[in-house]
This record gives C-alpha cells, structure tokens and sequence, in this order.
C-alpha cells in the first residue's frame, strides 16, 4: 500500500489517494463510509486530477491538513484538504495553472446505496433514499479551471438540515479555514528539521485519532487493509480499544499535551464498571457502547481484493487481561507527570476495584494481547500487566494515603517466574516454548531490568527467531497460521530496549526501517511488506505512533542521524 494521506477533525476522519478522497465514513470514525474506493475500486470517490498524467508530491501543511500538488507539463496544481473543526464536512482549497477534472460519486452505506441527486442554484445535493441523510457539494462543478477554486463538501442527517434549506445560516468557508488552520498551528508547533516532521505528524495523528465528543480515541481510521494483499487478516479498528488508548494517552502526556491525555483517561474510565471485568471489552465505540457484531460486507471485493471486509469486531468478546495493566500504568504516568493528587483521590473506587479484581482472577486465561481467536491460554503478557495493575494501584494508593496489600502481585510474580520461564528464557504463553514480540516489554513497564538475565535470553531469542534483516514480527504463528510480515510496533518495541542497553545506533537504524515506507508523509502502517517496502494493514496505526514518540524520547541523538550521515535521509 502506497503512503495515503489522513485527515481529521475529532469527528470523522478521511483517507487521501493523490488528490481523491476514497474513505470517508460519516457522521462519525466508526459509520458507515460514503467514500469506499480504498476497499472497492466502484466504492465511490470525490477525485480532483488533472487531465494528464503527472508527478505528485503529498505534504502536511499543519496537523492534518494535507497538501497534493501536481507537477505537470503544463503548469502545476495544489489542492488543500482540510476537515473544518465542529463539523462534518470537507474543504478542498485548490490553486491551479492548469484545468483539473471533479469526480463526486458518494454511495452510502459502504457502497450500496445510490443516492437520490438534487441539483440546486449554488450546488448539488446526494441524498441517502432510506435515510434521509444529505451530503450538499458547493459549488456543483466537474471542471475546475485556473486560477482554481474552493469546493465545500456538507454531511447532515437529513436534508432538512442541510446548506441549501431557507432557514440555515449563511457559512463563511474563508473563516472556517482560517480558523481550522489556525487551531493545528496551535496544537502542533511547526517542525524545524526531518525528526520534527516525524514527531509533528505522530502528534497530529494521535490527536486526530480522539473522537471529541467523549474523548475515545480511535486505534486507527481504516477497516480491512489486510496484512496480506489477498488474504482474509482483515479486521475493524475504528473503535477504542483500552490498551491502544492507554498508549496514546501516555505518548501524549510526555509531549505535553495533559489535557488530551486525561480526555482519553477519563473516556476510559467512564466505561470502566462493579459488575464484573473492570472492562468488560477490550474495545468500545466512540461514545463508549458496546461494539456491534462482526459482520462481513460481501459486495467490496476489499482492497486488492482482499475478501472479507469486516465491520465490527469480533474481540469485543474476548477476555483480555493485560488491558487494565495498560490503563492503570497510564493513569499512574499521568500522575508522575502533573502531581494531580485530586484525579486518583476523585477514581480511587475504580482503582481499588481494578486491584480486587485482579487479585480474585489473575489465574484465567485469555486470548492475550494479539487477540487470538483459537484457545485461551495462560500468555505471559496479560500476566505481567496484570501484576503491573497491582503494583501502580498499591503505588497510587500510598499518593493518598490508601493501603493496598502486596500479596497478590507477589503471589502473581511468583508464578510468573515459576510457569512461565523455559531453558532460562521467557515464553509466550506457559505451555509453549516459543517467544513474541510481547515480551520486549517487560522491562518498558518494570516487571524486570532490561539487563536481568533472564530477559537477556529471551531477548536473544527474540532475535534469532523473529528479528530479520532490521525488520522483527510480533511471533512465529497463530490460528491463522504463519504471520507473514513484520510487525511495526514490535520493531518499535526493540528500538527502546537497545536504547536502554546503550544499543543506540541498532535502535535508531530500527526506527529508520520502519519510517521509510512513509516516503516524507510519516504515517505509519500495522505491518510492512519489507520486500516492496509498504505497508500493510489499517493505516495509520495509533499505537505505532504513540510507541515511536516514546521512543523517541529514549534515543540519544537521533535528530544528528541525517546531518552525520549515519542514516541515509528518508526522503
């Protein structure tokens, strides 16, 4: 998969192909697309291009407003996408020498309903039959001629409301330009060298990735781009998924940006529940619901034919046992962070209850943080966040005055240490002897120094068996069978244990790996195709984002790579 461009505005988000829009699900990250090229080529597009073929070059002007221009014989055209802030709408601002072609094809419901077309005085409306839904194009045009000119592009749930009704109220798109640019230049300061793109673009994903609203954060935009073009890994991640979240919220807090990071917190917190499991799913939608049912939509023939496209998520069912570590590390690194007593005193209930929980439970099985599908198992992962759980409630309750006994994270370490430790080195679950790319994080959330043997081991391991050629995969198999790419993250994952060996040239070459198939854009896939050097999978991938932000911050020096010519340039 070529690097596409991400857009985003804290409602809905859009997915940019050289100048076409080709997903854009409304009225929120997880709806129904109205824009499905990216998973049928007769999905529906809203494509500005120029008559002849041209060079293209794809640039971010400030957060998540993208810039196209094409480079042709004729002259040169540039068009600004940007999503307006509080609505649900597209701005593409275009500036042209040269005449350029307009194609608007929505098809609701993920392509399959046509629409009803109204033709107005200033524009052009589409109009879903069973819903009454509108979008409303101004102005109604299919050439675009030089100098250029503004479309504007209006998604309302029923026509009633929609720009072209008498009673609506005038909008200005100059100021809502203005204003939406204004907004990312202030979110976002402006990047001043190669490793400033990268951490500017990872900045604005995460915070394009937050549902505004309610503060869920989104694990990424996109639904079935498969890890194998052809093959049926093809999954949803148009939700928030708690471990995701929690990764997100940390990488945001450690560049400053404390008031996201709680939003996300507290979403997490407001779907925690008594009853049961702390939380119940390991994902939610983005106002907090239980996620709706795997469903396969059978008329996409899926990108590159990549047969089923899902919606839905089947891992809602699943018992998932590491999240409650992830979240519970978050809030303790928000807490280390801004010294917020008033935050743990005001969710102590909910810790405590996390706490109690864990220390009834820590003996279940689960289906890990990889979500398999086939039998749960005792995975040395969830085992670890689980006593990470226990260890950050019993440190958060001493910030209040609040004693949490230690026996249960010590009963749960002790059979850590006893079950799950082979020949000396550490296994992905206690029956096996194979390890995953999970156990690179054990000492990234202090269940061992990275210099214990122990972790040594495995860490030898782990790079015999699933680190090649600069690339690692997340494991060997699962009850799909071989996992053929890398895994993004897992290459993430080893960049911040060689940095904290003192490793710093591996772990900057391994970050360097994977930011090459962004080619300048920096967003950053699930997985990479090493051989064709792209990605694959949804796209862009949050955690990835949140992890190389970290990271980040862990590696001495990495800004001097370029200038030294240790690294040859990205772009």
């Amino acid at each position: 998969m070529k690097p596409l461009g991400f857009l985003s505005n804290g409602l809905t988000s859009v997915i940019v192909n050289d100048g076409s829009v080709v997903w854009f699900p409304l009225p929120r990250y997880d709806s129904p697309s109205v824009f499905t090229k990216l998973l049928d080529d007769e999905g529906g597009e809203f494509s500005i291009s120029p008559e002849e073929e041209c060079d293209v070059k794809v640039k971010y002007v400030a957060g998540t407003i993208l810039s196209t221009t094409f480079l042709c014989k004729d002259g040169k055209a540039e068009v600004i996408d940007l999503m307006p802030i509080g609505e649900r709408s597209l701005i593409r601002q275009v500036k042209s020498d040269i005449p350029l072609n307009v194609s608007v094809k929505p098809l609701f419901n993920y392509g399959l309903y046509k629409p009803a077309v109204e033709i107005e005085k200033d524009g052009i409306r589409f109009i879903n039959p069973l819903t009454r839904e509108c979008l409303a194009l101004i102005p109604n045009t299919n050439l675009i001629q030089p100098p250029g000119l503004t479309l504007y592009l209006i998604y309302s749930s029923d026509s009633a409301y929609g720009p072209f009704t008498k009673k609506m109220i005038k909008r200005t798109v100059n100021r809502s330009i203005k204003n939406t640019l204004n907004f990312w230049r202030s979110k976002v300061p402006h990047p001043k060298n190669e490793i400033d793109v990268v951490k500017s673009t990872s900045i604005s994903a995460l915070l394009g990735s937050i549902y505004s609203p309610t503060g869920a954060s989104i694990a990424a935009p996109t639904t079935s781009l498969p890890e194998l073009e052809g093959g049926t890994r093809n999954w949803d991640y148009r939700f928030a998924w708690v471990r995701d979240s929690s990764m997100i919220s940390e990488a945001l807090m450690t560049y400053g940006y404390i008031v996201e990071a709680r939003r996300v917190l507290n979403f997490l917190l407001g779907s925690l529940n008594f009853s049961g499991k702390p939380f119940l799913h390991p994902l939610y939608t983005v106002d907090g619901g239980d996620p709706p049912p795997e469903e396969s939509l059978m008329w996409l023939s899926g990108y590159a034919s990549s047969k089923p496209v899902r919606v839905g998520n089947a891992a809602a069912s699943q018992v998932q046992l590491d999240v409650e570590g992830f979240f519970v590390d978050a809030v303790y690194r928000y807490y280390q962070i801004t010294k917020d007593k008033e935050f743990i005193k005001e969710n102590w209930n909910k810790l405590e209850y996390i706490h109690e929980w864990i220390s009834k439970n820590w003996k279940m099985r689960d289906a890990g943080m990889w979500e398999d599908r086939g039998k749960p198992r005792h995975y040395t992962h969830s085992k670890v966040m689980m006593w990470v759980a226990l260890d950050r409630v019993e440190k958060l309750g001493r910030v209040i005055g609040k004693i949490v006994s230690g026996t249960s994270k010590n009963k749960l370490r002790e059979w850590i240490m006893s079950n799950c430790i082979k020949s000396g080195y550490l296994v992905r679950y206690s029956e096996s002897s194979e390890v995953d790319a999970a156990l690179l994080t054990l000492p990234i959330y202090g269940f061992l120094d990275v210099k214990e043997r122990v972790f040594l081991n495995t860490l030898a391991l782990i790079e015999r068996d699933l680190l090649k050629d600069g690339f690692v995969k997340r494991y060997r198999k699962d009850f799909m069978g071989e996992a053929t790419h890398p895994f993004v993250l897992a290459n993430v994952w080893l960049s911040r244990i060689y940095a904290r060996l003192g490793r710093y040239d591996e772990a900057r070459q391994l970050l360097w790996n994977v930011l090459r198939p962004s080619k300048g854009i920096y967003l950053l896939g699930e997985h990479i195709d090493e051989n064709k050097g792209e990605y694959t999978g949804n796209y862009p991938q949050m955690f990835v984002h949140a992890q190389l932000l970290l990271a980040i911050k862990e590696i001495k020096d990495i800004d001097k790579d370029i200038s030294t010519g240790k690294v040859k340039p990205l772009s």
